[in-house]
């Protein structure tokens, strides 16, 4: 039976004491080419985001991938403070920076897609992203390995790539529509169904870093993503992580609208049909993790209108 593996590599912005971005070129050490290693990964630069990596473990063990994210994040966070004391993370699926801070950014911090990733329902490659937004996004991509030395080129590790992201998008995808509540990333990147070959398996580029934020979200996409896997290595087809849903679903239409009613109906179907108890309980939490952040944002947009009135 094959063993699967699953990583991640999110970025993260960064903010001075008042909330204003700052750029992360330059600040620590470590390149897309080249990272630098911590005790669980790896960190660098990435335009002008910080980034972590994470070591492989095994797809049935949350508490090893967690403890991993938990411990490449103090690193890096270490790493900031001795450059910077009062910088702070900001976890966010976008920062706005604004036309004239990326104007007086070197080219190699505001370049994008330097390498292409690919559509798993067409299979053809992404357009490029527009580099001239003033704002950036932050990506959750993660990783899953089934092998090693596997050629990224070849047509039939592009349709099994295919396929399995096809069905991270009907867990995974609709788990981060529901989480994800701002459209603009998807401007950029984090179209339905993005992905890279890898030669040990494949990168989803789906996710933004909003699973990062609190262990419950996180412990959401790694059951998600579970579920993804144990329902492909027995050949079940999209439809019946919804059963008894008996309407056509366009899991691509969801996540590429932001349908967040839908998602939250639909996740809702798939984890009471999962019936894992892990599953079910980080699912829970995250819709009260959830509902609370967007009581805030209503709160907060009616004191500013107060404000202007």
């Amino acid at each position: 039976m094959t063993n699967f593996t699953i990583g991640c590599d999110p970025e993260i912005f960064l903010q001075d004491e008042d909330g204003n971005p700052m750029s992360a070129h330059g600040i620590i050490p470590g390149t897309k080419h080249e990272p630098f290693a911590v005790t669980d990964g790896a960190v660098q630069v990435d335009g002008l985001a910080l980034e972590l990596n994470t070591n492989p473990v095994s797809t049935n063990d949350f508490n090893a991938f967690n403890t991993n994210v938990v411990s490449v994040l103090g690193e890096l966070k270490k790493m900031v403070k001795e450059k910077y004391p009062k910088a702070r993370f900001n976890i966010s699926p976008v920062q706005d920076f604004g036309e004239e801070f990326l104007a007086a950014q070197p080219d190699e911090a505001k370049e994008l897609g330097c390498d292409p990733d690919y559509n798993a329902y067409t299979m053809e490659v992404n357009p490029r992203p527009d580099g001239t937004r003033p704002f950036r996004t932050g990506a959750g991509h993660l990783h899953f390995g089934w092998g090693s030395g596997i050629p990224v080129d070849n047509e039939e590790h592009h349709a099994i790539c295919a396929d399995f992201v096809r069905m991270l998008d009907a867990t995974v995808g609709l788990v981060m529509t529901y989480l994800d509540r701002d459209p603009r990333r998807r401007e950029l990147y984090g179209m339905a169904g993005a992905y890279r070959t890898k030669h040990y398996g494949v990168e989803y580029r789906t996710p933004s870093n909003r699973w990062l934020t609190t262990k419950a979200s996180r412990s959401l996409v790694f059951y998600a993503a579970r579920h993804a896997l144990s329902y492909m290595q027995k050949g079940f087809p999209i439809w019946k992580l919804f059963y008894p849903a008996e309407v056509e679903i366009d899991i691509q239409s969801i996540i590429n609208n932001g349908d967040h009613a839908r998602a939250e109906e639909l996740v809702g179907l798939m984890v009471r049909r999962a019936g894992t108890n892990a599953f079910h309980e980080a699912w829970s939490v995250a819709k009260y993790e959830v509902s609370r952040l967007e009581a805030k944002k209503a709160e907060k947009a009616v004191t500013n209108v107060r404000e202007v009135a």
